[in-house]
């Protein structure tokens, strides 16, 4: 029996080898080069992941707001200082909670005690604000608290809104978002503290003057400070050094909860208004009309839109009714603020104190609705570059993304009854004439009231007539 040989089988004989050859040392680079990423940190089923401490992401940059605002009781929310926002917890059984809990029980014990006092000497424009502050401030910190039981969830989502924008291909412009929150914060909180210690050395040295003019003898100048500073409390319990301080600290506390709330605003807004100016940047080169992208770059495009705007959705049901009680405390005190400019005061200190207080209030409350209404600004952007587009460029997904931009209003807003846009701000500037045209009528009709009598001692505030 004869056996023929199979030359195409003889012939492949060498390539096989070749191949096989090829395909080893191929497996063996690539185990080479996985066990090299293994050891950086890497895997070959997972994208690289951007390391966290360069992470430029909103959680981030709001972290040492976070954690000062809780060294005066308010967000007692743990997990701020990890990387990972799943951690972020409210511990109701913990050392942060109880301070929360006994600044605003502290602060409703001096509301009840300044009414009470108030009753008693009468209230006219100026001194009911002492009742409204502890009132406002026990509102603020309530408002807080009941975010931190929110904020794990609102601050997952953003983390992933976030993870997306420090990718290609979106990139920043200018400083990165964490410098940006870092600057403002800074820079409010460094004015918020000179306006509370203006307001301290004013306190002093209308003191200082009294005691001159009186001719006291004061041997305990902090008692004497307390006393007429804390009246409300003093009235009603005697004076002990530890309560001095400690009522010191809370109304440290409470002055800067009326300003955490309005700078807390402002970062949200820059948070949410960066991530907005991202896709505009990322659009800009469709702006002279000669590129054509596909339909899945504008797949792309909206899905990551979509994302920022329910993220907002999320972030305004969860601070809406703190977006309302900072606008109707800034009105209300800028019109309390200009009462007191437009009268003549005691001296230049005074001066000095309610003319930056003024001044620092309205620009810290334009800052508020600017940096508010930029969301809205940047929101609507890609619809001008949209108009651009030639129609042989259109396509399905773009009808719907321009249709969207048409049609929603994108904004934070005030629990509905307002959003913040660049027109509510004119019409606050016009509300706050007509309320400063009431105030100064009920200053007028109140100025014999309310008023404590030159050189009247503490112990004869009770006995003050009205």
């Amino acid at each position: 029996m004869c056996v023929r040989s199979n030359p195409d089988k003889e012939n492949r004989a060498p390539v096989l080898e070749s191949v096989r050859t090829l395909a080893t040392a191929m497996c063996s680079s690539v185990t080479t080069t996985a066990m090299k990423l293994a050891a950086k940190g890497y895997t070959l089923r997972q994208r690289p992941k951007i390391v966290d401490d360069d992470r430029d992401t909103f959680l981030r940059g709001i972290r040492p707001f976070v954690i000062l605002g809780q060294m005066f009781g308010i967000f007692p929310i743990y997990g701020v200082t990890r990387n990972d926002p799943e951690r972020f917890r409210l511990k109701w059984f913990s050392l942060r909670v109880i301070l929360n809990l006994t600044v605003v029980v502290t602060a409703l014990l001096q509301a009840y005690y300044e009414y009470g006092r108030l009753k008693m000497i009468g209230i006219n424009a100026k001194n009911v604000s002492s009742l409204i502050f502890f009132i406002d401030a026990c509102l603020i910190n309530v408002l807080f608290l009941n975010l931190a039981t929110k904020w794990r969830s609102v601050a997952m989502k953003w983390d992933e809104v976030d993870d997306t924008f420090n990718r290609p291909p979106y990139h920043m412009q200018g400083w990165s978002l964490r410098k940006r929150l870092g600057v403002v914060s800074f820079t409010l909180v460094f004015l918020a503290a000179v306006e509370h210690i203006l307001s301290i050395v004013s306190n002093v040295h209308n003191q200082m003057v009294e005691i001159k003019y009186c001719n006291w003898t004061e041997p305990n100048y902090f008692q004497h400070y307390s006393l007429r500073r804390f009246a409300n409390i003093y009235l009603n319990f005697p004076y002990n050094g530890l309560s001095a301080v400690f009522f010191t600290y809370v109304s440290s506390a409470l002055t800067m909860y009326w300003n955490y709330q309005d700078i807390f605003i402002i970062m949200i807004s820059i948070g949410l208004a960066t991530r907005f100016q991202q896709i505009n940047n990322y659009l800009k080169i469709l702006s002279d009309g000669v590129l054509i992208p596909g339909e899945d770059f504008w797949i792309r495009v909206r899905t990551n839109y979509v994302a920022v705007c329910e993220l907002l959705d999320d972030v305004d049901r969860a601070i809406s009714w703190t977006m309302l009680i900072s606008c109707a405390t800034n009105l209300y005190y800028i019109c309390l603020q200009i009462l007191h400019v437009s009268k003549k005061l005691a001296n230049t200190v005074e001066d000095a104190y309610y003319g930056f207080s003024l001044g620092f209030l309205i620009v810290r409350t334009v800052i508020v609705f600017l940096s508010a209404a930029h969301i809205h600004d940047c929101a609507k952007k890609p619809l001008d570059i949209i108009m651009k587009i030639p129609n042989v460029g259109w396509c399905v997904e773009l009808e719907r993304f321009s249709t969207q931009l048409k049609s929603e209003k994108v904004a934070l807003s005030g629990m509905g009854f307002f959003s913040l846009t660049r027109q509510l701000l004119f019409s606050m500037a016009g509300t706050i004439v007509t309320y400063e045209l009431v105030m100064l009528k009920f200053d007028q009709e109140s100025e014999s009231k309310g008023n404590i009598p030159l050189c009247t001692k503490f112990r004869r505030f009770e006995h003050v007539s009205v």
